[in-house]
């Protein structure tokens, strides 16, 4: 559940989790099961052509056929399906002879139940409009690069060729990541937005109201959330003049918006606006499977997924997800795609080999930690200012040896002001459906956009959703450059030229800078 910063004032803190509160939280997410939906894996990858035939005889429904994976999402009637999953045993609900049956049909290896996903969720604040901008010849533009608010983006690499807000020299004298696709998996992308519609190139929604209902979210791939349209700006929002105010770190890459999240009504609340105002991007593993072929097939060179969920790998079902994680994770990277996975956001040491983050810690996943920003150094005291320190890993970021992570900015307390050094990173947000006002979309002419606050262009946040995509645009400036790079030898050379683990941030944090000839 998110917690909310509002024109300054704090509703809600996150604090700490101590080691038994981690554990209690993955125990909970390691729960939200699908009821009714399975995954069937077939063995030797390969879906025998009578397979649809012999799942609807055994009383279930092919909704998708994963091909290129050898997985088919199998619905079994009469099985109410929720968005918050049924936490029963199998003895009161018979899952686990409706998992014998599927098992016994030809080919099948072994049967998983469909999960939950979910956006890593964000602390947020509303931002005013700005009071100045880059100037370059005669335009302004690009405000919130030319402030130090473009922290982030400069600190993973995203600087250089003169503009200004960074370093005269850097990265984009060679490149800006000009003919490199990244795959954006999220809740949508505002595709109105002035930031991200010069460089959208593909729109496509993996999401359907009738497997997974809401009263948020039309399940059209325009954002109505905020998380994707705040990610995709990160990775690659446009620059120059009539491109919005944003700048992400590869401003001339190509974003590809595939739709894997909808914002889900929260459990509760006054009324269903309340529900909706409160809710999360949410989302079903086997759309996050299918998003993945869809962006192989749409020949992505990154893929970022700010999203996940926590597995048990004690139970049959938890070490089976990983399996088919990584499989599906292993293809994306034949094709040549790096992929990059947020460690999620609720503190947990992931050191204990029970329980694991999906999909940051699946085959050929890079997974990112959240850090903080040198001049503002991490002080979750309320009302605290900005004083400069050593980038630390952010109180919320997940944690731990395993996760074999990356880190890059993901923000934390002070707040800062809207336009001054803060510990936050800005990004953009979506003004939801065209055409329409902030509210219930059941009431003609409304939707939702920008999280809570109504719909907002921009957004300050903090969590590791920032740290992905920050990582993919560095990745693609990287394969902008060395377009014969494959997906390991990017992501290795992500790790050769990040600045080494120290004591206050114990992951090799993430920048470009120095990879690039520059004069």
């Amino acid at each position: 559940m998110r917690s909310f910063l509002l024109s300054g004032l704090l509703l809600t803190a996150l604090c700490l989790g101590s080691p038994a509160s981690a554990q209690s939280g993955a125990t909970e997410r390691s729960a939200d099961i699908v009821p009714g939906r399975y995954l069937l894996v077939y063995r030797n990858g390969v879906i025998p052509q009578d397979a649809n035939a012999h799942i609807q005889a055994a009383g279930g429904h092919v909704i998708e056929r994963h091909s290129r994976f050898g997985i088919s999402t199998v619905e079994v009637p009469n099985r109410t399906i929720s968005p918050r999953a049924a936490e029963r045993p199998d003895s009161e609900t018979g899952d686990a002879a409706v998992i014998a049956s599927l098992k016994a049909q030809p080919g099948v290896a072994y049967v998983l139940h469909d999960r939950l996903v979910k956006g890593h969720g964000l602390r947020i604040r509303a931002i005013p409009d700005p009071v100045f901008s880059v100037s370059v010849g005669a335009g302004a533009f690009d405000t919130y690069y030319n402030s130090p608010q473009g922290w982030a983006v400069r600190q993973v690499g995203g600087y250089g060729g003169d503009i200004p807000g960074g370093p005269a020299h850097g990265p984009w004298n060679v490149t800006r990541g000009k003919g490199v696709r990244i795959a954006i998996l999220d809740s949508g992308v505002d595709a109105s937005h002035p930031d991200l519609a010069p460089n959208l190139a593909l729109n496509l929604s993996e999401v359907n109201p009738a497997e997974m209902p809401s009263v948020c979210d039309d399940g059209t791939p325009q954002d109505q959330d905020g998380h994707g349209t705040w990610t995709a700006s990160l990775a690659g929002a446009a620059l120059g003049p009539g491109t919005g105010k944003m700048v992400g770190v590869a401003p001339s890459a190509t974003i590809l918006n595939i739709k894997v999240l909808e914002r889900m009504p929260a459990a509760t609340g006054a009324d269903d606006m309340a529900r909706c105002n409160a809710g999360e991007a949410t989302g079903l593993m086997s759309w996050v499977i299918q998003g993945i072929d869809d962006a192989i097939t749409n020949k992505a060179d990154i893929i970022s997924m700010s999203l996940g969920t926590i597995v048990d790998l004690s139970t049959g079902d938890g070490a089976g997800l990983k399996a088919v994680f990584d499989q599906v994770t292993a293809a994306a990277a034949r094709a040549g795609i790096v992929l990059v996975a947020a460690a999620g956001n609720s503190a947990t040491n992931l050191s204990d080999p029970q329980y694991i983050e999906l999909p940051a810690q699946a085959q050929n996943v890079l997974a990112v930690v959240a850090s903080t920003n040198p001049d503002c150094r991490e002080n979750v005291v309320p009302g605290s200012a900005c004083v400069s320190g050593p980038v630390s890993l952010a109180y919320y970021s997940n944690y731990g040896a395993p996760l074999n992570a990356v880190a890059a900015p993901g923000g934390s307390y002070p707040s800062g002001g809207d336009m001054v050094v803060s510990g936050w990173v800005r990004g953009a947000c979506s003004s939801g459906i065209p055409g329409t006002v902030s509210g219930l979309p059941s009431t003609s002419g409304h939707s939702f956009g920008c999280f809570d606050v109504g719909h907002a262009e921009y957004v300050q946040a903090i969590g590791t959703s920032a740290s992905a995509p920050l990582v993919a645009g560095a990745a693609a400036l990287l394969r902008a450059a060395h377009p014969d790079w494959d997906a390991a030898t990017t992501i290795n050379y992500l790790r050769t030229v990040a600045l080494p683990a120290d004591s206050s941030l114990q992951f090799p944090q993430v920048t470009v800078g120095q990879a690039f000839s520059v004069p």
